[in-house]
C-alpha cells in the first residue's frame, strides 16, 4: 500500500473516532456501541500485522488497511444516520470504501475487500440497535465487495459494480428529495431505482462491453415487482422467497457468478432504498421480504466466491462427507441459539452495558466456530457451515411468528430473530474468505495437536459461560427479591 493510501485510511479512521466520541453525547445511542466498533477495529488491524505475515496478509497489509478505512467510514455514516435527519447521507458514506480500494489497489484488491467485509459485519453486529436501515446498507456494501472480487475471476468490468451502486445511491438521493414533505410512494422509488439501473446497463451495452447487462436488470425488475405483489398477502408473503430463488436460477450460470452478484447488488440496493421508511412508504412485511431476498442472493454470491477461491479437492465437500454435515448442523442450530440468546437480553429489559457483553460474545463465537471447524476438518467443514448459516437465516424468516395487526412495525421487528441472526450468519462468511487458507493448514497436523485445539476451544466456551453467569446472576437475584 502506498503512503497516500495509508494517509486516507488514517484520516477516515480518525473521523470515525471523532464520530464515536460525539455519538456518546446523543440521547438514545448506547454508549458502548460506536466506541466498541472503533476499539475492536484497532484490535482487528493489530491481528493483521504479525512479524511473519500469513499468505492472506502479504500484499502490503491490505486486509488491515481495509478494516481501518471501512470502519472509519462506517462510524461516520452511523453518526450521520442516527444523530441527524440525513440518514440517506449516512447510508452513502460506507460505499466510498470499495471505490477507494479500486483506486489504490486496482491490481489485486481481494485482501482490502475482505477487510471491508470484516468491518461491515462488525458494525452490523454492534450497531444493530442503533441504525434502522443498517441491515440493508450493510448487505449492499457486502454485495458490492463480492461483486468486485468476482469481476476478477470472470474477467468482467471491475468498475461496473461501483457504477451500479452509484446508480442506486443517486436513486436514494432522488427519493430523499421527493420526500421533503412526506414519504413518497413505493412506485416512485421503484421507478427511479430501476430507471437508474437501466441507464447504467444501457451505457455498458452501447459501449460494446461484453455482458448481458440489460437482461440482468430485467430479471431483477421482474423479481422485485412480483415480490412487491406478494408483500402484503399475509402468510403467502413468505412464499415469495421462491421468487428470489427463481431469480438466482436465472442468473447463476452467467460469468462465473458475476451475473449473480450483479443481480444481488441490484436487489440489495432496492432493499436499501425501500428500507428507509422515513422517506418511502414501505410496510414491515414488505421490508422483511426485500431484506430476505437481498440476504439470499448476497450470501450465494459469497458462497460462489468461496468455491472459486478454494476449489473442491478429493474427497468432495458435500453432505456425503460427515465433516461437511457437521458444519452444516452446527451452523443451523448454533447460530439460532446465539441469536435467541442475544435477543433475550433486550426483551428482558437489560441495560445497554449488559447487552454489549452478549453482543460481543455472540459475535466472537459466530466468527470463531467456522474457523475452528476449518482447522479441524479443512474447508469441507467451512463449506458446510456456510450452507447451514444460510439455511438458518432463511428459516428464521420463513418460520417466524405471523404478524399481528395490534403490533407496530418496530414491535414486530423486536420479536423477529432475523434482526440478530442475519449479521451472525455473515460473520462466518466474511472471515472464511480470507482466513480459510490459514486455518486449513492446521488440519494436517497430528491428531493430538488438533485435540489440544478442541480442548482450548472448550476452555474458552467454559470461561464464556462462567462470565455470563457472573454478569447475570446478581441481577436475577435482585429481581427475585
Amino acid at each position: 500500500m502506498s503512503l497516500l493510501a495509508w494517509t486516507v485510511a488514517a484520516v477516515c479512521f480518525a473521523g470515525g473516532f471523532v464520530a464515536a466520541l460525539m455519538a456518546r453525547r446523543q440521547v438514545g445511542v448506547p454508549t458502548f456501541a460506536l466506541p466498541a466498533v472503533w476499539l475492536i477495529s484497532v484490535l482487528a488491524f493489530g491481528l493483521t500485522l504479525p512479524s511473519e505475515p500469513a499468505p492472506a496478509f502479504e500484499p502490503g497489509s491490505a486486509l488491515g488497511w481495509g478494516v481501518l478505512l471501512a470502519s472509519g467510514l462506517w462510524l461516520m455514516g452511523a453518526f450521520v444516520a442516527t444523530c441527524t435527519r440525513l440518514d440517506w447521507l449516512g447510508a452513502t458514506l460506507p460505499f466510498a470504501a470499495p471505490v477507494l480500494v479500486l483506486t489504490f489497489e486496482p491490481g489485486y484488491p481481494m485482501p482490502a475487500l475482505w477487510g471491508i467485509g470484516i468491518a461491515t459485519v462488525l458494525v452490523w453486529i454492534l450497531l444493530n440497535r442503533v441504525w434502522q436501515a443498517l441491515p440493508e446498507v450493510a448487505l449492499s456494501v457486502l454485495t458490492l465487495c463480492f461483486m468486485t472480487a468476482l469481476a476478477y475471476y470472470a474477467h468482467a468490468p471491475r468498475w461496473y459494480g461501483v457504477c451500479v451502486a452509484g446508480a442506486g445511491i443517486a436513486a436514494l438521493w432522488g427519493v430523499a428529495w421527493l420526500a421533503r414533505q412526506k414519504p413518497c410512494s413505493w412506485w416512485w422509488a421503484h421507478t427511479l431505482l430501476f430507471g437508474a439501473f437501466t441507464l447504467t446497463a444501457l451505457g455498458y451495452h452501447l459501449s460494446s462491453v461484453e455482458g448481458r447487462w440489460l437482461y440482468l436488470v430485467l430479471m431483477a425488475l421482474i423479481a422485485a415487482t412480483i415480490a412487491r405483489g406478494f408483500a402484503d398477502a399475509g402468510e403467502w408473503a413468505r412464499y415469495a422467497l421462491l421468487v428470489w430463488i427463481a431469480l438466482f436460477a436465472s442468473v447463476f450460470a452467467l460469468q462465473k457468478g458475476f451475473g449473480l452478484a450483479t443481480a444481488a447488488l441490484m436487489v440489495s440496493l432496492h432493499a436499501m432504498v425501500m428500507g428507509h421508511t422515513r422517506i418511502v412508504q414501505t410496510s414491515w412485511s414488505e421490508r422483511g421480504l426485500y431484506l430476505a431476498g437481498a440476504l439470499l442472493l448476497a450470501f450465494l454470491s459469497a458462497f460462489r466466491l468461496f468455491v472459486l477461491s478454494y476449489p473442491l479437492r478429493v474427497p468432495r465437500a458435500d453432505l456425503y462427507t460427515h465433516y461437511t454435515l457437521m458444519g452444516f448442523l452446527l451452523a443451523l442450530v448454533g447460530l439460532g441459539a446465539l441469536a435467541l440468546w442475544q435477543r433475550g437480553s433486550e426483551q428482558a429489559g437489560e441495560p445497554a452495558g449488559q447487552l454489549s457483553w452478549r453482543t460481543l460474545l455472540t459475535g466472537f463465537w459466530a466468527v470463531s466456530l467456522p474457523l475452528l471447524m476449518g482447522a479441524l476438518f479443512t474447508e469441507r467443514a467451512i463449506a458446510g457451515w456456510l450452507a447451514g448459516a444460510l439455511a438458518a437465516a432463511l428459516s428464521a424468516y420463513l418460520y417466524a411468528s405471523p404478524a399481528m395487526p395490534s403490533l407496530s412495525g418496530e414491535e414486530l421487528e423486536e420479536q423477529s430473530i432475523t434482526r440478530w441472526l442475519y449479521p451472525l450468519a455473515f460473520a462466518g462468511a466474511v472471515v472464511a474468505l480470507p482466513l480459510t487458507e490459514v486455518v486449513v493448514s492446521y488440519a494436517t497436523l497430528p491428531r493430538l495437536i488438533r485435540l489440544y485445539l478442541v480442548l482450548g476451544a472448550g476452555a474458552l466456551l467454559a470461561l464464556s459461560l462462567l462470565f455470563v453467569f457472573w454478569r447475570e446472576r446478581p441481577r436475577s437475584v435482585q429481581r427475585t427479591r
